[in-house]
């Protein structure tokens, strides 16, 4: 008898657990690093919203991150008094702050307690809007896995 379903089925391709892990660690690093992106793209604009200043431009930086070197852009003000909170001088490691907002993330703590702690992990506060804006975006990149 013919099976008038049969071909509208798609067969699955049996993908083993390295390829798995490796294509899943390849997608986090690159949520790392858009997550980091967005970061400094707002913590250049938040300083010149206080110091003034015009933007000019950005400089490549490579990041070791938990997940993966990351090539980042980092953004410049056209008078160079601006430099990233986050990052350190030749620092090329950076804290594993994914983890430690995965982890705040799921232990339900407030965006003002988050503050504080990634405040004391990073040497730098950041507003709450930057911080709204920033769990905006990362759990529209979460919602993209789902």
């Amino acid at each position: 008898m013919f099976n008038r379903g049969a071909h509208l089925r798609t067969r699955r391709c049996p993908v083993d657990q390295d390829t798995l892990r490796i294509l899943l660690r390849e997608a986090v690093r690159e949520t790392v690093a858009e997550v980091l992106q967005t970061v400094l793209e707002l913590d250049r604009t938040a300083f010149l919203q206080v110091h003034g200043g015009r933007r000019n431009g950005y400089y490549p930086r490579k990041l070791e991150t938990a997940f993966g070197q990351v090539d980042l852009k980092v953004p410049r003000d056209r008078e160079s008094r601006y430099y990233p909170a986050f990052l350190k001088p030749y620092a090329r490691r950076l804290v594993d702050v994914g983890e430690v907002a995965v982890a705040l993330y799921a232990a339900g703590v407030s965006q003002r307690k988050a503050a504080e702690i990634l405040s004391l992990l990073l040497g730098h506060r950041y507003s709450h809007e930057t911080l709204s804006a920033l769990t905006d975006q990362v759990l529209e990149a979460a919602g993209a896995f789902r």
